[in-house]
C-alpha cells in the first residue's frame, strides 16, 4: 500500500522541477505605443509581436499617422493612402505595392479577432515616421514632425522616455531596418514617358551638394533653390534632425552612403556627429542628423546665398522650474504646533533654487519667490509658456498624527522616471518612511507640458516628520538631494 503514494511523490517533484514552459510561458508584457512621447491608449486587439515586428490595429495608422484606410473584402486588400503615398497590402500576403513598386515585408498583415493588424514600423517608416523600442518597458515611442522651422525653434531638446528605464540607443523596435526611402523613385527624377526608361531632372527637387558643421555653425548647401527643413527634436539618444523637402544627395554625398546612411565629423563639441541620408522619395526629403553630446540649441541666421541654410549651434540651458506650493492666503497644511505649510514650502524651495543655480548650464525659476498667491493654473501657464525642462513642486502632507513618510507624485507617463529619481533621493534625505512613487491628478503635474513631479517631503500632522521639517539642516540637507537628483536626470555630470 506504500508503493503507489512514494511513486505519486515522485512524480509531483519531477513535475516541479519541469521548466514553466512545460505548463504555459509567462504571458509576454503588454506593448505600449507613444506618439511623440504621448502615450497612445489601444481598445480592443492589442499590439504584439510576430517574427520580430510589432503589429497594431489599423486605427493606429488612421489616428496617429493621418492617414486614410480602405478594406476590399472581395480581395482582402487593405489600401492606406497620406499625401502622394499609396500602400496596398493583402490579408496574409507579404508583398505591398508602394505606389505601384513590389516592397517585401517580413510579416503581413492579419485579421485578428474582426482587427485588421498591420506591421507598424514598414507603414510608419514610408509614411516619415521615426521609431525607437525600448525592449526594458515593452514600448514602441514614435515620432513625427512637432516643429517647423518658419521660425528658429529652440525648445527642450531633452525628451524624458517614460516609463522608466534608458532603450540601448542602438536598440530599435520589432521590425527595424534602415529606412530605405520607399516610394515610387521618384526623388531624384521623373520617367519622361518616351518608352525609352530616360530620367530627366526633377525642377522641383534641389540638390545638396554640401552638410558641415564648424565649432559654431552648421551649414547646408545646394545646386540652387531655397532650403527650408522641417526640425525634430528626439531624445535617448539626443539629437536634432533636420528633413529637408524636395531635396537629393549629389552624387559626392551619394557615395558616402552605406545603406542609405552617411556619416561626416563634428568640430562642434556639443555634437558627436553628422550623420544624414535620402530619408524619403515620396516627396524626396534629405534627413540630417546631428547626435548630441549634451542640451543643444540652434538659431538660423540669414546667409547672403540664396541656396544656402545656415544656423548657430550652441549649449543650451536646461530650464527648471521650483514651486513652492501654497501661499499668501492659501497657507496649506496647518502643523501640529500651528506653523504653516507656506512657510515650509517657501524655505526650502528657496535653498534649492540657490543651490540649483551655482550650475551656469541651468536657468532656475521660481513660480512664488515670497509669501505670495499664485493660482494653479497660472503655475502651469509660467512653465508651460517659457517651454520649461523640468517642473518640481514641493509640498507637506496632512493626515492622522500616526501617519509618517515622504510620497513622490506624477501624473503623465513621461514624468515617471524624473518621479523615481526625485523618491530615490528625497527619501534617504528625510530619513522618513518610504510611502512610494504615486499617481495623482494633482493640477501641476498634470496640466504642464515638461516632466512634472509633486513632493509630499512629510507630514506636518506627525509630531516626528514636523519636528524636523522647519529645521534649518534639514532644509539644507532636503535641498542638496534635490539638486542631485535633478542633475542626475538632466544627465547633468
Amino acid at each position: 500500500m506504500m508503493k503507489f503514494p512514494a511513486f505519486c511523490l515522485f512524480l509531483l517533484a519531477c513535475l516541479l522541477l519541469l521548466p514553466t514552459t512545460a505548463f504555459g510561458a509567462e504571458a509576454p508584457k503588454p506593448i505600449k505605443l507613444y506618439m511623440n512621447e504621448k502615450q497612445l491608449e489601444v481598445q480592443g486587439v492589442q499590439p504584439r509581436i510576430v517574427n520580430d515586428n510589432t503589429i497594431v490595429p489599423v486605427r493606429i495608422i488612421v489616428e496617429q499617422i493621418g492617414a486614410k484606410v480602405s478594406w476590399d473584402e472581395a480581395t482582402s486588400k487593405v489600401t492606406i493612402v497620406k499625401d502622394k503615398i499609396n500602400i496596398q497590402l493583402v490579408i496574409n500576403n507579404v508583398t505591398a505595392i508602394i505606389n505601384g513598386k513590389k516592397e517585401t515585408l517580413e510579416v503581413g498583415p492579419k485579421i485578428e479577432n474582426g482587427s485588421t493588424m498591420l506591421p507598424l514600423r514598414f507603414i510608419g517608416e514610408v509614411l516619415g515616421i521615426e521609431f525607437k523600442w525600448d525592449g526594458a518597458t515593452s514600448s514602441v515611442h514614435m515620432f513625427k514632425d512637432v516643429e517647423s522651422d518658419s521660425k528658429p525653434v529652440t525648445g527642450p531638446v531633452d525628451v524624458v522616455v517614460p516609463d522608466g528605464g534608458t532603450p540601448n540607443p542602438e536598440t530599435k523596435p520589432p521590425g527595424t531596418k534602415p529606412s530605405t526611402g520607399t516610394g515610387n523613385g521618384s526623388g531624384t527624377g521623373t520617367n519622361t514617358g518616351n518608352g525609352t526608361g530616360t530620367v530627366t531632372p526633377d525642377p522641383s527637387v534641389h540638390v545638396i551638394t554640401s552638410i558641415s558643421l564648424s565649432e559654431t555653425e552648421f551649414s547646408v548647401n545646394a545646386k540652387d533653390g531655397t532650403l527650408s527643413p522641417r526640425v525634430l527634436t528626439l531624445a535617448n539618444p539626443s539629437r536634432l534632425v533636420f528633413d529637408f523637402p524636395n531635396t537629393t544627395l549629389d552624387e559626392s554625398l551619394q557615395k558616402l552612403l552605406v545603406k542609405n546612411s552617411g556619416e561626416l565629423p563634428s568640430k562642434q563639441p556639443l555634437v558627436s556627429k553628422v550623420r544624414f541620408s535620402n530619408f524619403n522619395d515620396n516627396p524626396a526629403t534629405v534627413r540630417i542628423i546631428l547626435d548630441l553630446n549634451a542640451p543643444t540649441e540652434y538659431q538660423t541666421i540669414p546667409s547672403k546665398l540664396p541656396n544656402q541654410w545656415k544656423a548657430s549651434i550652441g549649449e543650451r540651458k536646461l530650464t527648471v522650474i521650483i514651486d513652492a506650493g501654497h501661499g499668501d492666503n492659501d497657507p496649506g497644511a496647518l502643523s501640529i504646533t500651528g506653523k504653516h505649510e507656506k512657510e515650509f514650502t517657501l524655505s526650502t524651495a528657496k535653498k534649492v533654487e540657490a543651490l540649483l543655480a551655482k550650475d551656469k548650464r541651468v536657468h532656475v525659476l521660481m513660480t512664488r519667490s515670497d509669501d505670495t498667491f499664485i493660482p494653479l493654473d497660472d503655475r502651469v501657464s509660467f512653465a508651460n509658456d517659457i517651454s520649461a525642462d523640468l517642473f518640481l513642486s514641493i509640498h507637506g502632507n496632512s493626515a492622522k498624527a500616526t501617519v509618517s513618510g515622504t510620497e513622490t507624485y506624477y501624473n503623465r507617463p513621461e514624468s515617471l522616471d524624473f518621479a523615481n529619481v526625485i523618491h530615490k533621493y528625497a527619501v534617504p534625505a528625510t530619513g522618513f518612511a518610504d510611502r512610494k512613487v504615486r499617481q495623482a491628478d494633482f493640477r501641476v503635474i498634470t496640466k504642464t507640458s515638461m516632466p512634472a513631479v509633486l513632493l509630499e517631503v512629510g507630514y506636518l500632522s506627525n509630531k516626528n516628520d514636523e519636528s524636523a521639517m522647519y529645521k534649518e539642516a534639514f532644509q539644507d540637507k532636503l535641498a542638496a538631494s534635490l539638486v542631485a537628483a535633478i542633475k542626475e536626470y538632466l544627465n547633468l555630470k
